[in-house]
């Protein structure tokens, strides 16, 4: 018998006890000889040994359904059951009488709360999902095989899991292993940390000063280590700088060494003002020691800034001693920081607060006093807690020297008179004069051409970065237009276009940084090499992407002890090392991290993918207030605050917030109705819009649901309806997979009439507005008409799915009726089907009954009484449906569906017959040759589908076709519904509008035209499928990406390698039935292209912390060659179209692998100094596979397919 890898979710829990049903089944039975046998020799299970009851259990005719129960069902037998002492083959009862009577035991020795066969079952009618999936006729067959005894011992002592499509599984018997999860608490934890540090996108929001507080209080095991004890000596010694080296990271090319080792090269002199300054500086307070010092009498004198080296070499050696004073002990806890340890950035995102001062106001350095007491509370914040108790008063010194008692200061006296030093100038910051010199906000009047020559004069790199529609200074002013507004041409020229009114990234850092040199004392900034150290760090923080992380380790690269004099001390370079770690820590966490919340307005820009827009708040603040304006005059109602309690009181959610992103050109509304609602009962008083940390503890509070949520029950009725009437949805689709099914069918019926070359026509648009514009009660008498029951019934099924790092537990609830239980059949399809392995467990919870009048309420409720809120108000829409709701895509498919069943499929049917004088023979865009006489006399063939609000209509009758896109030109009064001009696309002339459709048509370099619709290229005369990457051209590759510098960085670079092939993996581009070889090939050619192109885009990114061999490239690009032939083969395979056609793949396996190293062979050899090895090996692999022997018959195809005009448009994609 076949042995079966068993799911990662088991293994997991129960290690080598889960196994096969049937190795479980033959482990159980005692083997004995016939003749001692109850079968009384006419042969069972048990009496043939081991090799008898395999081929008795399994024989060579047994139906397909009963071998997968055997190899892909899996059992786990518990810990409790008890031994089966004696095997009886005989079958006495039914089938279906034994299971029943197995649950009704279960249930009467009260234990139908820990066994999961039990759950659901009606006693009265003596049925449920589990009892249905368990009488199957691969179970009964099985019965008749191993005899009543040992399935009633299978049913009570043991888990069951049946298999489910995609290698997922649903436990039918057993303890539920979802308890079992949440009991063991299974975790792979990367670190010791809480998920809170480690995973910025957990779900508790708080304060930066608290989360830096958590981490100082999670960081390490808090391991004592005794520090060296002062040495004598006034050299390093070669020990400790080969310590050093050890201690400081691997990258620093150089080792610290004391100040007064005499440096190699040529003598620089200070400049004459540093020479005098310093000079005078000696004069009043003498020749000092900067660390181990005697007691100074007076607390406020500092002497930090000295730094000559004539004074620093002859300071006098110190005397041994054992004594340590306070002051030094409290280093003695201090732990050190991890290196992937992350910085929480998400306080800098969607930040409207503003404030007067340079720090949100709630930021720990407005809270306290530049006095000691102060800067002690800063220094427990920076360096963790103190260990011993420290004085607040300037406590004596008692290190000893050589040298006469001076004026002078330790170590932590040192860094607190410097933080006391912080605090006073945090408070005295001029943060807008800093921000107007750094970061000119726009102003209405001033010319954009003089704003221009200023800003590019100082940030050329950065302004290469942007579109070229885009001006590259970034500032400049347009009138404001969304897709729900429209400006009309007087107001234009007062308003501010968003894509070109934000911040470069320089522009951020240089503010960032003019901000740290004017509050952080220049000690704690380290030399002048050091400030480019740290403006290049806080330029790698500034410059992430929008789900990209910051750790420790990026905010300590290239920082080396030896730049800061404040440590060039005789101290451990541990301690060191630990001290300087924890400053660049608390510098980026809780220093320049709110400093960019305060000031910034960080938003990503639908145009420019995942990077990252800074705004000046006062500018987003003047974007909002004309989004406003627009809002009030397209159909959304200004609501007052008792409007809103009024309408909320009485429903279960409450409303939603919406935030604006830019695009290119205008704003769209993005409303959040995944977020639950938290309000107080009466509203606080904010006038500065914060509130005091602990203020309204006590307060009263309203909790509503999340919209989603309570429409969770209504998605579902609605799913169960268009599942038994799909007629209403008219020609959506909802993906590759629904667009597949419908094309194959239609393209065979149309190749089996004549050629698709000689008169196809191709007619795409798309709605404008498909949400906004919904007119409510039409939508409302539409769900109306529908079929809903007047009670629905919905049980839970909680979900095992198996993660890199744990193992999480979500719920879902199945829907069921009276006259349709619920089944394995229903509850299998709330898995999600990206995810490989997961286990359903159905709970012992009572249904819910919802009635159908409160579905048709919360229905209402949604679409006639949604509220937004925007900023701080609120609105009411009046107009269209809200997006980002559960139901949006399906209540449009309903709405549109509705009027192509009312009007356009009618309007098809009568536009079959040519009206007199109608042209039919003009060349298509192409050139090529027309056949259309013959189709006047026959009834044309088409194909309609409509991806939400994306129409493709394909048409044998160009008749047909024109009609319709007039008919689509003209709009849809009664449903308000209108096309968007500009993204209509023919592969026809149209006599009337001259030169239309030319924004969807796409013409390559090798003169194929194609249109695209949805993702993808169709081509105008052939139909052939190819994958749309025009979206790549407008702004670079790198800014799609989201790289991880964390935990297995290069783990994780292979991971997204293959997830960037996958969505190119699907049957519609390498089905034969489709598309030809050439372009079966090209397809796979092409998608390697882009995987290789972001290869590079993500090598380059992550070589600011990594470096990476030539073996490791190999690796990863050759796991990228197994992925893509094994995934390819796997859907083709597996695709169940639903006609009798299936998808032929017609490529070879080594045809994959040469298509694949000759694209990332084209790509990679134009970056030659980075991969100059990796492309011999190429070349190395190309000649292995043998190009001539392999592609003697294919030489053609494959030349044609990997022709670079062919696939001229990816080459225009800046990577």
């Amino acid at each position: 018998m076949k042995k079966r890898r068993v799911p990662e979710i088991l293994w997991r829990l129960f290690h080598n006890r889960a196994r096969t049903l049937g190795a479980t089944i033959l482990s159980l039975i005692p083997l004995k000889s016939s003749t001692n046998c109850q079968c009384k020799g006419r042969r069972c299970l048990g009496c043939d040994g081991e090799y008898g009851a395999i081929s008795f259990l399994l024989r060579e005719n047994d139906p397909d359904d009963y071998r997968k129960l055997l190899n892909q069902c899996f059992i786990v037998v518990s810990d409790q059951a008890p031994p089966l002492h004696g095997y009886d083959p005989h079958c006495r009862w039914a089938h279906l009488e034994l299971v029943r009577k197995t649950i009704e035991m279960t249930i009467s020795e009260q234990c139908s709360s820990s066994n999961v066969i039990s759950f659901g079952y009606d006693k009265m009618s003596r049925c449920s999902d589990i009892v249905e999936a368990l009488t199957s006729p691969s179970w009964s067959l099985l019965l008749t095989r191993i005899g009543d005894v040992l399935m009633v011992y299978l049913l009570k002592n043991t888990s069951i899991f049946l298999w489910l499509p995609r290698n997922k599984h649903h436990q039918v018997a057993g303890f539920p292993i979802s308890d079992l999860c949440l009991k063991s608490q299974v975790h792979i934890s990367v670190t010791t940390y809480k998920p809170s540090l480690l995973h910025p996108e957990s779900r508790k929001k708080r304060s930066v000063d608290e989360v830096y507080s958590s981490a100082r209080k999670e960081m390490g095991s808090r391991k004592k280590r005794e520090m060296e004890k002062l040495s004598t000596e006034t050299t390093v010694s070669a020990e400790v700088n080969s310590a050093c080296c050890e201690v400081l990271p691997s990258r620093e090319g150089q080792c610290y060494s004391n100040r007064h080792t005499p440096s190699r090269g040529k003598r620089k002199r200070l400049s004459k003002w540093l020479r005098q300054r310093k000079l005078r500086q000696l004069k009043a307070q003498g020749t000092h020691s900067l660390i181990p010092c005697m007691s100074s009498n007076t607390k406020d004198e500092w002497l930090g800034d000295v730094k000559c080296d004539v004074i620093l070499n002859s300071r006098p050696p110190l005397e041994k001693t054992n004594a340590w004073c306070s002051c030094c002990s409290v280093f003695d806890p201090l732990s050190e920081v991890k290196k992937e340890i992350l910085i929480d950035r998400r306080t800098m995102l969607y930040k409207l607060d503003s404030c007067s001062s340079v720090f949100p106001s709630e930021h720990i350095l407005y809270s306290l006093k530049p006095n000691t007491s102060g800067a002690n509370e800063l220094f427990k914040e920076i360096f963790g807690s103190l260990g011993v108790n420290v004085s607040t008063e300037v406590a004596p010194c008692v290190h000893r020297s050589n040298c006469n008692l001076i004026a002078s200061s330790c170590l932590y006296h040192s860094i607190i008179k410097l933080l006391k030093s912080l605090i006073r100038k945090a408070h005295q910051c001029q943060h807008l004069r800093l921000l107007e010199e750094h970061c000119s906000a726009p102003s209405l009047d001033q010319d954009t051409k003089n704003i221009a020559a200023t800003i590019l004069k100082g940030n050329k790199s950065e302004a290469s970065i942007f579109p070229n529609d885009c001006p590259e200074n970034g500032l400049a002013h347009s009138y404001f237009k969304s897709e729900s507004c429209n400006i009309t041409s007087e107001s234009q020229s007062s308003l501010v276009e968003p894509t070109k009114c934000f911040c470069l990234k320089k522009q951020v850092v240089s503010f960032v940084w003019a901000a740290c040199r004017n509050i952080v004392p220049i000690d704690l900034l380290g030399t002048p090499s050091n400030w480019r150290v740290l403006t290049n760090n806080i330029y790698k923080l500034v410059k992430l992407r929008r789900f990209e992380k910051f750790m420790s380790k990026q905010c300590m690269r290239k920082v080396k002890l030896s730049s800061y004099p404040l440590l060039s001390d005789e101290n451990s370079l541990l301690l060191k090392h630990k001290l300087l770690e924890h400053w660049i820590f608390w510098l980026f966490s809780s220093f320049i991290v709110p400093l960019i919340q305060a000031n910034f307005y960080a938003t990503e820009a639908e145009h420019e993918k995942q990077d990252i827009l800074y705004y000046r708040k006062p500018t987003w603040k003047n974007l909002i207030s004309k989004a406003v304006t627009c809002v009030r005059d397209q159909g959304y109602k200004e609501l007052t605050a008792e409007s809103v309690r009024n309408i909320i009181r009485t429903r279960s959610f409450g409303f939603s917030k919406v935030r604006l992103v830019p695009k290119r050109r205008g704003l769209r509304m993005l409303a959040n109705l995944k977020a639950s609602l938290h309000l107080p009962v009466s509203h606080p008083c904010r006038p500065r819009g914060w509130r005091k940390v602990g203020a309204g503890k006590n307060c009263k509070h309203h909790n509503y649901k999340s919209v989603n949520e309570v429409l969770k029950d209504l998605h579902l009725v609605l799913k169960h309806v268009v599942a038994k009437e799909p007629e209403r949805l008219g020609s959506s689709v909802f993906g590759y997979n629904d667009v597949y099914k419908r094309l194959i069918p239609f393209l065979s019926n149309l190749k089996s009439g004549f050629s698709v070359k000689s008169g196809v026509f191709i007619v795409v648009s798309d709605v404008e507005r498909a949400f906004d514009s919904v007119d409510q009660d039409k939508l409302l008498s539409v769900l109306d008409d529908l079929n809903l029951e007047d009670e629905y019934f919905f049980s839970r099924v909680v979900q095992v799915v198996c993660t890199k790092k744990s193992l999480r537990i979500p719920e879902n609830w199945t829907l069921g009726s009276k006259e349709n239980i619920p089944g394995p059949a229903n509850v299998r399809s709330f898995l999600p089907t990206h995810l490989l392995h997961g286990i359903l467990v159905k709970q012992q919870v009572k249904g819910r009954k919802v009635r159908k009048e409160q579905l048709q309420n919360d229905l209402k409720e949604h679409i006639k009484r949604n509220v937004l809120q925007l900023g701080i108000k609120f609105f009411l829409q009046s107009v269209g449906i809200p997006q980002g709701s559960v139901l949006s895509s399906l209540l449009c498919s309903l709405y549109y569906g509705h009027l192509e069943n009312s009007v356009i499929f009618p309007f098809l049917e009568k536009a079959c017959i040519p009206a007199p004088g109608f042209p039919s023979k003009e060349p298509f865009l192409d050139d090529t040759a027309a056949r259309y006489d013959h189709l006047v006399a026959c009834k044309p063939i088409s194909l309609l589908l409509r991806l939400i609000d994306d129409l493709l209509f394909i048409s044998t009758s160009k008749e047909q076709a024109s009609k319709l896109f007039s008919r689509l030109q003209r709009g849809f009064r009664a449903y308000n519904c209108n096309m968007n001009e500009q993204k209509f696309g023919t592969n026809f002339q149209m006599n009337i509008i001259p030169g239309l459709g030319s924004d969807r048509l796409y013409v390559v370099e090798d003169g194929t035209s194609f249109l695209r619709w949805s993702g993808l290229f169709i081509n105008c005369s052939t139909l052939e499928i190819q994958a749309d990457y025009t979206r790549y051209l407008n702004s670079p590759l790198s800014s799609t990406l989201t790289v991880g510098w964390q935990n297995k960085p290069g783990r994780n670079f292979k991971a997204r390698l293959c997830s960037y092939l996958r969505p190119k993996c699907h049957p519609i581009f390498y089905d034969s039935n489709i598309n030809s070889a050439v372009v079966v090939r090209l397809n796979i050619y092409q998608a390697f292209l882009i995987c290789a192109m972001k290869f590079h885009c993500y090598l380059y990114d992550l070589s600011c912390l990594y470096r990476f061999s030539t073996k490791f490239y190999v690796d990863a690009l050759e796991k990228t060659l197994r992925y893509m032939k094994r995934l390819i083969k796997r859907r083709m395979y597996s695709f169940k179209s639903g006609s009798d056609s299936r998808p032929v793949l017609e490529v070879e396996k080594g045809e994959i692998e040469w298509l694949g190293l000759t694209a990332y062979k084209q790509v990679l050899k134009r970056k030659p100094s980075w991969y100059n090895e990796l492309l011999h090996v190429i070349e190395a692999k190309l000649k292995a596979l043998g190009y001539l022997n392999l592609v003697r018959s294919r030489a053609s195809v494959l030349q044609h397919a990997t022709d670079i005009k062919r696939s001229s448009i990816l080459w225009k994609i800046k990577y």
